[in-house]
């Protein structure tokens, strides 16, 4: 099984979108293989985003409202599952993940025999430290952060990178940031073109090549129930593609590497 975290400190930054565009492109490139994205965000927007709508959800499962965690699929051409967050229960599971012993474990002893053993799972993660992302850390592989080149959004990286680090020191976990991917980028803007060589100077080595420019394509996928990778402009689809790519090409590194 291999966990990547889809992980921001700040909302609106594509992250959504990017774990949708990974799970659709893994799913088309590996269909023996069970590919699970799991919406931990009580917003609940991959659910939204993809028009799905399920019962037995993440926060049902873990509130104990339901012993069924329901894995819908989201069509037979991108045959990704999906796990819809739950909202509210997932808030008020949430609460009650903070009560027990170990609370930074639950999802290990409690969530993962849920899935098979040679599982892909893509966690889409709310945008704030939280038990659910604490949880998710514990077992995740690889981490990956969206940005934008906004004020905003550069100043969260320095934050979430910090909270990585302490997590890594407090916890004996595996997880790895695989790198830094900006999303909606516009290049023209002075302003953005600025940020982008700021975090390229910054983190020489985390910044993925490939960079999601900003476009129409991109913003109206969520509301026309598609993933980025059946956008209607092949620019905004190629993007994608780039991307998954470089990050599967980095991932099997870290993989040779470190085992």
């Amino acid at each position: 099984m291999i966990n990547i975290a889809i992980l921001s400190a700040k909302g609106g930054t594509g992250k959504t979108t990017l774990a949708i565009a990974l799970a659709h492109q893994y799913a088309v490139s590996n269909p023996n293989r069970e590919i699970v994205l799991i919406d931990a965000d009580n917003q609940g927007n991959v659910g939204i985003s993809l028009d799905l709508k399920t019962e037995n959800t993440l926060g049902a499962y873990l509130f104990q409202a339901t012993d069924t965690l329901d894995m819908v699929q989201y069509k037979p051409s991108a045959p990704f599952f999906v796990v819809d967050s739950g909202r509210m229960h997932l808030y008020e599971a949430e609460k009650r993940i903070h009560r027990m012993d170990a609370p930074v474990d639950y999802f290990r002893e409690h969530l993962l025999q849920e899935f098979s053993a040679n599982s892909l799972l893509i966690w889409d993660l709310p945008p704030t430290l939280s038990i659910i992302n604490d949880n998710v850390l514990n077992v995740a592989d690889f981490v990956i952060v969206p940005t934008h080149t906004d004020y905003l959004s550069l100043t969260g990286i320095g934050n979430l990178l910090s909270y990585l680090e302490h997590f890594r020191k407090e916890h004996p976990v595996k997880c790895r940031l695989l790198g830094i991917a900006i999303t909606l980028h516009r290049e023209h803007v002075t302003q953005n073109r600025l940020n982008r060589e700021s975090l390229e100077a910054a983190f020489p080595d985390l910044m993925f090549r490939s960079k999601i420019p900003l476009s129409t394509a991109i913003a109206t996928t969520a509301q026309n129930h598609r993933t980025p990778l059946e956008a209607s402009e092949p620019r905004a689809r190629q993007a994608y593609t780039s991307l998954v790519r470089e990050i599967h090409q980095r991932m099997l590194k870290f993989q040779e590497e470190h085992g």
